[in-house]
C-alpha cells in the first residue's frame, strides 16, 4: 500500500511551477466569486480601474447572475487575451434545480445561450473541452 506522500507524487521543484503576485480581492457577496477573480486578474495585469470595472459591468448588463461566459465577455471587454474552455457550450441544464439559479433559470438560459451563440462574432474564444483537458 502506498503512503499518502507517495500517492501525492514527487515534491515540486522550483522550475515545476510559476507563482504570480496576483493580489487578493475578497468577494463582496456569496454570489460574486467570478467577479472577484476577474478583478484580481485585471489588477495583476495593471488594467483595473474600479470605475471602469463598474462601467463595464453596467455596459455588459452583469448583475447578480454571473455565468462563466459573462466573465469571458468581461475579459474581452478589457482586451485580455484568453480562451474560455468549457464542458458545455451553452447552459448546463443541471443548474436548473439549484437554489441559486432556480428562480430566473429560464430567462438566464436564453440570455446565456445567446452569449455562446454570439461568442465568435464578438471575438470571445470559446472551446469545448472535457475534464482531461482534451478538445472535443
Amino acid at each position: 500500500m502506498r503512503t499518502e506522500a507517495e500517492a501525492a507524487g514527487s515534491p515540486l521543484e522550483p522550475g515545476d511551477f510559476v507563482q504570480l503576485p496576483v493580489p487578493i480581492i475578497q468577494q463582496l457577496y456569496h454570489w460574486d466569486c467570478g467577479l472577484a477573480c476577474s478583478r484580481m486578474v485585471l489588477r495583476y495585469l495593471g488594467q483595473l480601474d474600479d470605475g471602469e470595472f463598474e462601467s463595464a459591468l453596467q455596459e455588459l448588463q452583469l448583475t447578480r447572475s454571473i455565468w462563466t461566459i459573462d466573465l469571458a465577455y468581461l475579459m474581452r471587454h478589457f482586451g485580455v487575451r484568453h480562451r474560455f474552455c468549457t464542458q458545455t457550450l451553452g447552459v448546463d441544464k443541471g443548474y436548473k434545480n439549484q437554489s441559486f439559479y432556480r428562480k430566473h433559470f429560464d430567462t438566464e438560459e436564453t440570455r446565456v445561450n445567446q452569449l455562446f451563440a454570439q461568442a465568435k462574432a464578438s471575438k470571445v474564444l470559446v472551446e469545448k473541452w472535457d475534464v482531461q483537458h482534451q478538445r472535443q
